[in-house]
């Protein structure tokens, strides 16, 4: 067995690896890259774009778009593995937002633990802890050796016990451990050290807090959704979803999620999501979720005893609506999302609107991949999706530095 790495040697983003043995391969992810670049092509791999049968499938770890956002462009027949929420989750993404979609894809199921036999390959799904619902760490086996992919991993969010348990039962003779190295290196993002953290703080905001409190946050995030609907709880405030957010939970289908209806979770349709159901007559999309809307023009009386899953995009509506009047803001992302915003933030400073920062991070901490590598019994330890890989390096002396694009024996 014999591996390389396209992208992700160099940079936090664009995961893409290619595996292969007794002249068959498989790939473990093929994401976007996060830096700006204009016309992504795909991976230089045969069968993607061009008939090859012995690319025998391609293996998604998690929805989101820098590790399947290029499926889209492979237009070759190639399997395609992903956990079921996580296609409905992209599916729900790629219409109501610029995120890329699955083309014509035809996706077939990962479960946790159920091992998957393809040719000479037998990958095993072990389900993990991460900000992205449906995650999944990848174990490759074939030729007698075993390969260990982390994707993206955490070990503070409300499925920690996941990686908890994977510390305490990880997977024997790995030869090769592909491991994520997000925060190292990087100016820490953890304030808060945990999810509920995040919630005890949110709900010191909101009892402050005279009007609506605004949290911007991603709506795929299910842990922090749940962080919010518990802060409302906790506050004595309803939780107001916009309508892509109240579909990606529906999508998750977690009953720990706040889904409409329940617990006094209402749906808020802004202009430009409206505008793209009647565009597609999705008119279905708005139909299930009429019993528990909340309209514009309810939005001002609502406002003192109510918090809204926000994003900039829906400034407007909400000023439109004049609810604003003594409202909050919260920020809930990483912080170089929020940087990206700035017209937006000088408009909501300027109407008197406050920001608080409060967020944990989806990655795990400096701490918590040493942890992951020391409990990984494997001989190798190649780093991925990071910036500094000579930090990474400082982990273990079982760390090898890869360049992308080259071939090396498992």
């Amino acid at each position: 067995m014999r591996c390389r790495i396209h992208r992700g040697c160099h940079e936090i983003g664009g995961n893409c690896v290619e595996v292969e043995s007794q002249g068959k391969r498989i790939v473990l992810d093929i994401g976007l890259p996060l830096k700006d670049e204009q016309d992504v092509s795909v991976p230089d791999i045969n069968g993607l774009t061009s008939a090859d049968d012995s690319l025998l499938g391609i293996f998604i770890s998690h929805p989101h778009p820098d590790h399947y956002g290029l499926l889209g462009k492979i237009t070759e027949p190639v399997p395609v593995y992903m956990g079921e929420a996580s296609r409905r989750i992209i599916d729900v993404s790629a219409f109501f937002t610029p995120l890329p979609s699955l083309g014509k894809t035809e996706t077939q199921i990962l479960t946790d633990r159920q091992p998957i036999h393809s040719g000479p390959f037998t990958v095993t799904p072990h389900r993990i802890d991460h900000s992205a619902y449906d995650s999944y760490c990848l174990l490759v086996e074939a030729d007698g050796k075993r390969l260990f992919y982390s994707g993206d991993v955490r070990g503070h969010g409300r499925n920690a016990h996941l990686f908890d348990d994977l510390i305490r039962n990880p997977p024997q003779d790995i030869e090769v451990f592909i491991c994520e190295g997000t925060q190292i290196g990087r100016d820490p993002d953890f304030a808060y050290p945990d999810e509920q953290s995040v919630a005890d703080e949110m709900v010191k905001v909101f009892n402050k807090t005279e009007g609506m409190c605004l949290v911007w946050c991603s709506g795929q995030n299910i842990d922090r959704l749940i962080s919010v609907r518990d802060a409302c709880q906790r506050s004595g405030r309803q939780l107001i979803l916009d309508m892509y957010t109240a579909e990606i939970v529906r999508a998750a289908d977690d009953d720990a999620g706040p889904k409409p209806g329940k617990e006094g979770v209402t749906v808020f349709l802004p202009y430009g999501q409206k505008q793209k159901i009647k565009r597609e007559k999705a008119f279905h999309i708005s139909n299930r979720h009429y019993p528990h809307r909340i309209y514009p023009e309810a939005l001002a009386e609502a406002a003192s005893n109510s918090a809204m899953v926000f994003r900039p995009s829906m400034l407007r509506d909400l000023d439109r609506a004049k609810c604003l009047s003594g409202a909050s803001l919260i920020s809930s992302l990483w912080s170089g999302y929020v940087h990206r915003s700035h017209k937006e933030l000088d408009q909501m400073e300027a109407l008197g609107i406050e920001r608080t920062h409060i967020h944990t991070s989806g990655h795990a901490t400096v701490d918590e991949l040493r942890k992951f590598v020391d409990a990984i019994p494997a001989r190798r330890v190649i780093p991925i999706h990071l910036e500094d890989r000579d930090g990474f390096a400082e982990l273990s002396d079982r760390v090898e530095i890869k360049n992308d694009h080259e071939w090396w024996e498992v």
